[in-house]
């Protein structure tokens, strides 16, 4: 348990953001930390050299031992040290006793500064390892030196006050740490809230159950995953009512002829029918229930080919008055025996598509033969060319029973029948229309129907004219 919570991303997203907010806090403590420092000492050091320089100022005027003692004195209040040599390096005087200063370290700082051309008024200035900032300042007489004043100023002081610093600065850093820890861990929490939530759906979804509600409403990009997880659960519930549905239609459609075949076949087997012209009729079903089985089987296999994405159609300039013409040459004896009129009205000139002609013939034919079965004897079938633009229009027209209007969107379901008991009568299998939506959608085309019940369809197909 506690494992997976490590490793869920509302940890790993917090542990980003804190990584990179003590980086981002480290790198601007040290920068003002660092400028602190230098705006301290440097201060500390131009107050003393300034310190230095007017008490030299002071003795430059009057360097004798009432003036010494005045400035002496007045140093002497203070922590500071001041000393004051004469040019051969006596010490005249100081504000404090220099026997607390280590002879080395003493005479160090005395013979140090000397020589006012090679050496500025800072002596010491490294606060961390040295007990004094050490500074320095020339007495003057008719541009001689007669003189020097040095000043040690404490570091003491300096680093108390920046030890305080670094102790408050790594306190601050810590509360900041917790409390962005904190922050971090309830926003990352609430924005990975929605996408565990949505794990969790998409488990209930691959279970089967589709009764859920995300609660998540928006247009930012969470909201966006979530309508695309409830555009695919509907879609995924379509698909398996669609597979329920067909599997029930393909099992009512092989029963059917199937039951008749048993039936007649049981018949003959048991020498029930002892008449021949009996036995012809029973063998003639048996052979139309046959094919009617074969073709149904063929159309699943076609429309299954169809859809695969590995199907390649073979495209080419092809005439489509010319693939017209052959689906009306194979069609006329059926439309004759049925005593249906044919008209077909070509476009003004000729029309040449990017297609292949055999999957479109099958269209042509399969459409022509879908209005055959619809219209009674008698009846009109109007077959019609133009040009719409870039594209090839195709237009079939009956005079048949129509569709219903609530009807339409579903005919090129597979298997789907308006009346399933009339398709039946009239051979059809359910899968002619479905299988010209496919091909028609390879060539990118358009297929489209609009119809009136008892006054027939009119079937309209776009297909890309050739380049």
């Amino acid at each position: 348990m506690i494992r997976n919570r490590l490793n869920s991303i509302s940890v790993k997203l917090g542990a980003v953001w804190i990584l990179l907010f003590m980086v981002l806090l480290m790198c601007i403590g040290s920068l003002l930390y660092m400028f602190f420092i230098r705006f301290y000492t440097e201060n500390a050091l131009s107050e003393q050299v300034q310190r230095n320089e007017s008490y030299a100022a002071v003795l430059n005027d009057h360097f004798d031992q009432t003036t010494m003692a005045h400035v002496l004195l007045t140093e002497s209040r203070t922590d500071n040290l001041l000393i004051v040599v004469d040019q051969f390096n006596t010490i005249k005087g100081a504000s404090k006793a220099v026997e607390s200063l280590p002879d080395d370290y003493r005479s160090d700082i005395i013979y140090h500064g000397q020589n006012k051309d090679r050496h500025g008024p800072v002596i010491n200035s490294d606060w961390k390892n040295e007990p004094y900032f050490v500074t320095e300042a020339f007495v003057e007489d008719d541009g001689k030196t007669i003189g020097r004043i040095i000043l040690l100023y404490p570091t003491e002081p300096i680093q108390s006050a920046i030890k305080t610093l670094r102790e408050t600065f790594v306190g601050i850093a810590i509360l900041a740490v917790v409390c962005s820890a904190v922050l971090i861990f309830l926003i990352s929490g609430k924005i990975v809230q929605p996408l565990l939530r949505m794990i969790r759906i998409t488990k209930q979804i691959s279970e089967g159950r589709h009764d859920w509600d995300l609660g998540i409403r928006g247009s930012d990009e969470i909201a966006q995953l979530a309508n695309a997880i409830r555009r695919m659960s509907a879609n995924l519930q379509q698909y398996k009512e669609q597979r329920r549905q067909f599997l029930a239609d393909i099992s009512h459609e092989l029963r059917t002829p199937l039951t008749y075949m048993k039936g007649y076949s049981e018949v003959l087997h048991l020498g029930l029918v002892q008449e021949k012209q009996d036995r012809d009729r029973y063998l003639q079903l048996l052979y139309h229930q046959s094919v009617q089985m074969q073709r149904l089987v063929e159309d699943l296999f076609e429309l299954a080919h169809l859809e695969q994405d590995s199907f390649k159609l073979t495209l080419k300039r092809v005439s489509l008055d010319k693939i017209i013409h052959h689906a009306l040459e194979l069609m006329a004896g059926p439309l004759d025996q049925k005593n249906i009129a044919l008209s077909y009205s070509p476009s003004p000139t000729p029309l040449y598509v990017e297609g292949d002609d055999r999957r479109l013939h099958q269209v042509i034919v399969n459409l022509l033969d879908n209005a055959l079965k619809y219209t009674p004897s008698g009846g009109e079938i109007a077959v019609s060319t133009s040009q719409d633009g870039h594209l090839a229009i195709v237009q079939i027209t009956d005079t048949g029973v129509g569709i219903p209007h609530e009807e339409l969107p579903r005919i090129w379901e597979r298997l789907y029948r308006v009346d399933k008991s009339r398709s039946r009568a009239t051979g059809g299998t359910g899968l002619g229309l479905a299988i010209c939506h496919e091909i028609i959608q390879l060539h990118h085309g358009s297929i489209a129907v609009e119809s009136e019940e008892d006054k027939g369809s009119q079937f309209r197909v776009g297909i890309p004219l050739s380049r």
